[in-house]
């Protein structure tokens, strides 16, 4: 199965025709897209205009993704708490996974750490799923959130609560 240039098929031909015609008609390559497909689909298409779009699409399905971050004071205030939240939100939303941290500095104790994650946390629930629970690493009481995916967002939807739960 050989396609133009212009995207048209030309139809089934013999290997030999195909190159002849690509060459003479159209002063191109013959180059095989789908060598498995019943016929063989070739193209008659510049072999390095080919070769190029190959490698953009490589190249764009093997972008990483970065970890952000984001802290908190334990003393924060409502509006800059909010601030923060909707800007972990924006993150999330170009699917970045972000490191939530409470720092922890001179002598807080740590029933007001615990209590700033939770707020954190409860400000973004319905929106995230964590990798594993917040933990101590030196000062910073921090843990990893991941944004929801499609399939998790359904999963969440088709459970149904408990007959003892209560509203």
């Amino acid at each position: 199965m050989v396609i133009d240039p212009n995207g048209e098929s030309l139809g089934e031909m013999k290997t030999a025709d195909a190159i002849l015609k690509a060459r003479e008609d159209y002063d191109l390559d013959l180059i095989e897209v789908a060598p498995n497909s019943k016929p063989p689909v070739c193209r008659i298409m510049d072999w390095s205009k080919f070769k190029y779009e190959q490698s953009k699409k490589q190249n764009n399905s093997s972008k990483s993704v970065e970890m952000k971050g984001m802290w908190f004071s334990p003393v924060i205030g409502e509006g800059d708490l909010n601030h923060k939240v909707e800007r972990v939100l924006e993150f999330l939303s170009k699917k970045h996974p972000v490191k939530i941290e409470v720092r922890v500095r001179g002598r807080i104790q740590r029933e007001i750490v615990f209590a700033r994650m939770r707020e954190v946390l409860a400000l973004l629930e319905g929106k995230i799923k964590l990798e594993g629970t917040p933990k101590f690493e030196g000062k910073n009481y921090s843990v990893i959130v991941y944004p929801l995916k499609l399939s998790d967002k359904k999963e969440k939807k088709d459970e149904k609560p408990s007959e003892n739960a209560q509203i």
